[in-house]
């Protein structure tokens, strides 16, 4: 029997995967688009696959492997269909990730590295190089002036250099999110050792005669190489580009050949549509082309899951995994200045309250102008915290939060600032109680009153709730701490929207009890004691009457596992806030209501 190939989860070696037997979603079908732009500069969120597609290329274009084609490609697309570029060029690869971090030694290990890399190449193609080039390279010492040498002696020669930069970006995004702006000057300014890396190889890549025939650079944003290039006017960016779409990423195809693969083996024992919907629905949705028909999953995401899910019975016990979360402090210094919150926080929590926003995407801009509204959504979209929804309002496109995963960790960098400003902090163990209680007890009431009196408490948070969409979104980034739910806002309900819907998570939590339909009505501090009995009554009776039609739906019940469809009961509630206040809060019984059993709270 052939070896059941392993999950290559966290491998970005091409050639190590095919030694090792490791299961590789082909990407070669993707290598004639690669060819058509000689300089080429795609960004995709972390854990998408990068660095294993530029190994991919690595191992087709390098001329010193090429008698190793066919070990290398079997089994893929490509193999049959070689380009004529195949094996042409000395490969020249850097990974930045592997620069230190540290603000006082990273030029030095930057060169360091450069220089090591740099040696390297020589070595590996000596037979192809000049001896003087060669020569000349172990007399330079900095990898600046080994650029200097590479970039004259090859001018003329019929060989070229096949340049891959993966992670291009790495480290000066920590350096911006650990030291601040003017650290991260230092080294993408005039000056700066970063920008004169690449003015050394624009030179490299210009003219008839230039001996930098390609190049593919890869990152997570498009802030470092504006600064470095002025506007990245050295390469061609395919990020947006609907050719390379699926050139990252899984598809609905790729997943379900990998489920139905490792089931036929007697692996995987999941129900394996119940996997798909969970898949999708915690790590799908991305759409990187306005015009693309189809959306992907991220790669990393779905190696995790079907690695912790292999020969049990269950989905994994933690969804998100470590890796794929994208650490809050490269978004807190756009959103916290000076122990307050700016204008990109608003941005961020107009997104959780509407659950999209409208904006085109800007493809290059420098750091100065992260403060713009439309560059920071961009930057969301880049991160891939945001994604094309494929609709537009009024001539730009509607952008939305690609999955459960990333709307899970959106509501921890809400929660994170107003931590970080001191606004707002809870004691998570009492609210992770309280919210198994509403769960499995449907006691759902505790948890909405501890919140309310920590907002009391906890005065500075008082000036953050102001309207009713604001009371929803405060509220859905602490009802995302539990995984028991999956919380929907906003979901249309005939021919209404509800407030906010508390999907039980069945597939993980089979037993759970209660599901929730929650009308959050908002009445002003304006209004005076004579007008809030008014003003509140009216909110309760039409918030009852919004409760009712939206319970009747044949879509809520399959969608909760409500009766025929399952066991779980249904609650329905009216939460109401003067200005900061909780001044009503109601269980609306349904005696009549088709197949629902409630209980009170």
């Amino acid at each position: 029997m052939q070896d059941i190939k392993r999950i290559p989860y966290g491998k970005g070696d091409f050639e190590a995967v095919n030694a090792q037997n490791d299961y590789y979603v082909d990407k070669t079908v993707f290598i004639p688009i690669v060819e058509k732009s000689p300089h080429i500069f795609l960004i995709r969120p972390r854990r998408f696959g990068k660095t294993l597609f530029l190994s991919m290329l690595h191992s087709y274009y390098d001329i010193a492997k090429d008698d190793r084609f066919e070990e290398f490609f079997r089994d893929t697309w490509i193999l049959n269909n070689p380009t004529p570029e195949r094996g042409k060029y000395m490969v020249l690869d850097f990974n930045f990730s592997a620069v230190i971090k540290d603000k006082d030694k990273v030029q030095e290990d930057f060169n360091n590295y450069c220089t090591i890399k740099l040696n390297t190449f020589v070595s590996k193609y000596a037979k192809y190089l000049p001896d003087t080039l060669i020569k000349k390279m172990d007399i330079e010492r900095t990898a600046h002036e080994k650029l200097h040498v590479l970039m004259s002696e090859l001018a003329e020669s019929d060989l070229k250099i096949y340049l891959l930069i993966d992670e291009y970006d790495n480290f000066t995004n920590t350096l911006l999110a650990e030291y601040g702006p003017l650290e991260y000057r230092k080294i993408v300014r005039e000056a700066g050792y970063f920008k004169q890396f690449f003015t050394n190889l624009k030179a490299m890549a210009s003219g008839s005669g230039a001996g930098l025939a390609r190049m593919f650079i890869t990152g997570v944003s498009p802030v470092t190489m504006d600064d470095v290039t002025s506007g990245f006017n050295v390469g061609n960016n395919v990020s947006m580009d609907e050719e390379f779409h699926e050139a990252l990423g899984f598809t609905d195809k790729d997943v379900r050949e990998i489920m139905e693969y490792y089931s036929s083996r007697g692996l995987f024992h999941l129900d394996e549509q119940e996997a798909l919907q969970v898949m999708q629905k915690w790590y799908g949705g991305y759409r990187f082309s306005k015009r693309a028909s189809n959306k992907v999953f991220n790669t990393d995401a779905i190696l995790y899951f079907m690695g912790k899910s292999m020969n049990k019975n269950h989905v994994p016990d933690y969804l998100i995994d470590d890796n794929l979360r994208m650490d809050y402090g490269k978004l807190r210094h756009l959103i916290v200045l000076d122990q307050d919150l700016n204008g990109n926080f608003s941005r961020l929590k107009e997104i959780i309250e509407n659950g999209s926003i409208v904006s085109d995407i800007t493809k290059s801009f420098p750091y100065e102008k992260l403060a713009d509204s439309s560059n920071f959504i961009s930057l969301l979209y880049f991160f891939g915290l945001l994604t094309f929804k494929g609709e537009y309002q009024e001539g730009d496109p509607v952008l939305t939060i690609p999955n459960e995963a990333i709307r899970t960790m959106m509501y921890e960098y809400i929660r994170e600032s107003y931590e970080d400003v001191d606004v707002f902090a809870v004691d998570m163990y009492h609210l992770r109680d309280k919210f198994r209680k509403l769960a499995y007890r449907g006691e759902f009431k505790p948890v909405f009153e501890f919140l309310a009196s920590e907002i009391n408490r906890q005065t500075r948070v008082r000036d953050y709730i102001q309207g009713e969409k604001v009371i929803q979104a405060f509220f859905l980034a602490y009802l995302g701490i539990c995984d028991f739910y999956i919380s929907l806002s906003e979901e249309e309900l005939n021919k209404g929207y509800a407030d906010i819907v508390l999907k039980p998570f069945c597939i993980k939590y089979r037993d759970i009890g209660y599901a929730y339909l929650l009308e959050f009505k908002y009445i002003p501090r304006t209004d005076d004691k004579r007008k809030l009995e008014k003003r509140l009554q009216e909110k309760i009776s039409m918030s009852r009457k919004q409760l009712a039609r939206y319970a009747d739906n044949e879509h809520l019940h399959k969608m909760l596992s409500l009766a025929p469809y399952g066991q779980v009961r249904l609650k329905k509630a009216i939460i109401v806030f003067h200005g900061w206040e909780l001044v009503y809060m109601e269980e609306v019984m349904g005696d009549g209501e088709r197949g629902l059993k409630c209980a009170a709270g």
